[in-house]
């Protein structure tokens, strides 16, 4: 195996992640747009790649996002200083990061961003993250942006490293092809507690994070998709982008972009779902669409640890199920796996009934208030880093469940309820 000498992060979506997401709703309630309308229209503008890329400055992708949404001046500087007042930097992963330089490794940061990103974070007080690497390395002022292979060889370069000396961390299972194309061994980022023994199995080695029991616990709150029944990982994906003959990421979008969210939300219904998801992927018709869906998550299946845990605690604690899904999910989840959901949660919260979803802290809030419980009293057990991020920003608990096993550990330890090496729920 070779050595690795380096470690190349991403910034957004790694380093700098979105928590709290109340003052973009704000905004959308504001003006109208539909659920995640103003991330759209920031990301989604025409201008965004050209600005990743330098061709224009920030100030004039911005001038444009108002312009479209017909702001006045005042009106675009709030909402250009709203959109990222819930961003967070991860200071567990910066420590990380420091321990990492400490041990020898030299790091750098590779970021699609406007030319501006380094006095951008210091205006806000977050400068001191470019102090963590060696190399940083912004595609505003390269010229070039991932997934383009120049990039990563310009990184490479300017560590001094050969593609295998290397390893690369990013949210985007694009970006990380394209590296992987290039020789660099590569995971996508779904926070610390897979990216720890990614980096150990790569030969990285990081002290583990060993939880510690939390007093007062008195509930625990459910995701499904992702912990109770399991779901296409990225690989299922790809694969199935290949055989479509789609561009990366044309699947994610169709299937849980825009159209889910409205769907979640219980704005447009199941037909009117599947009509758009198949005109996206160019479907003859939803009868296709619906056939392609059937065989896309047929190895899907009831994680029955999850199913034995929900049994174990409801002697000792309330436990929720605070789901983004359709309306019709309690159906749907009865009729494929014979899993009756009122049946076995004290309270369940679907995000097509009540309207929000996740990571919207009034969904969190309403389930905390049916369990009768405050913030610090509760666990949630979910799959999504973003979910994670805005439980713990409101001050309650989270497991981020990758691996069964590892995550049903980590609940009965903070739960107090095991000794270490245990995997099987015995509450």
């Amino acid at each position: 195996m070779t050595t690795i000498k380096a470690i190349i992060f991403d910034y957004g979506g790694v380093f700098m992640r979105t928590v709290d997401v109340t003052p973009r709703l704000k905004w959308e309630q504001r003006l109208g747009l539909r659920p995640g309308g103003i991330t759209e229209a920031v990301f989604n503008d025409p201008l965004w790649d050209d600005v990743q890329c330098g061709r224009v400055t920030a100030d004039a992708l911005w001038a444009n996002v108002g312009a479209r949404l017909q702001l006045t001046s005042e009106e675009l500087a709030a909402l250009r200083h709203d959109f990222w007042s819930g961003d967070q930097l991860d200071e567990e992963l910066l420590a990380l990061a420091a321990d990492l330089r400490a041990a020898g490794y030299r790091l750098a940061l590779l970021s699609n961003a406007p030319a501006d990103l380094p006095h951008f974070l210091e205006r806000r007080g977050a400068g001191h993250l470019f102090d963590a690497f060696d190399v940083v390395v912004i595609s505003g002022q390269e010229g070039v942006m991932k997934p383009d292979p120049a990039i990563y060889e310009r990184t490479l370069a300017r560590l001094e490293v050969r593609a295998a000396e290397a390893v690369f961390v990013d949210d985007h299972r694009v970006n990380v092809e394209a590296a992987r194309q290039l020789g660099i061994p590569a995971t996508r980022f779904r926070g610390m507690v897979a990216l720890r023994p990614w980096l150990q199995e790569v030969g990285v080695p990081v002290p583990s994070d060993d939880p510690q029991p939390l007093p007062d616990i008195r509930a625990v709150i459910f995701d499904w998709g992702g912990v109770f029944e399991t779901l296409p990982d990225d690989a299922a994906i790809a694969e199935w982008e290949r055989r479509l003959g789609l561009a990366p990421h044309t699947l994610v979008v169709a299937l849980w972009g825009p159209t889910w969210r409205l769907f979640s939300h219980g704005v447009i219904s199941e037909e009117e779902y599947m009509e758009r998801v198949s005109a996206h992927l160019g479907f003859p018709d939803v009868e296709t669409g619906y056939r392609f869906l059937e065989e896309l998550y047929t190895d899907n299946c009831l994680q029955t640890l999850w199913v034995q845990t929900v049994r174990a605690l409801r002697s000792r604690y309330r436990v929720a199920l605070l789901s983004n899904a359709a309306s019709n999910q309690v159906e749907w989840v009865r009729e494929r796996f014979g899993f009756n959901i009122p049946a076995e949660f004290d309270v369940y919260v679907n995000s097509a009934v009540v309207g929000i979803s996740k990571p919207n802290p009034a969904i969190y809030r309403l389930t905390l208030e049916q369990l009768g419980v405050e913030p610090h009293q509760a666990v949630l057990v979910d799959d999504r880093l973003r979910n994670v991020d805005a439980a713990r920003f409101l001050g309650i608990h989270a497991v981020q469940c990758v691996d069964t096993e590892k995550a049903i550990t980590e609940l009965k330890t903070l739960l107090g309820d095991i000794e270490k090496g245990s995997h099987y729920p015995t509450f």
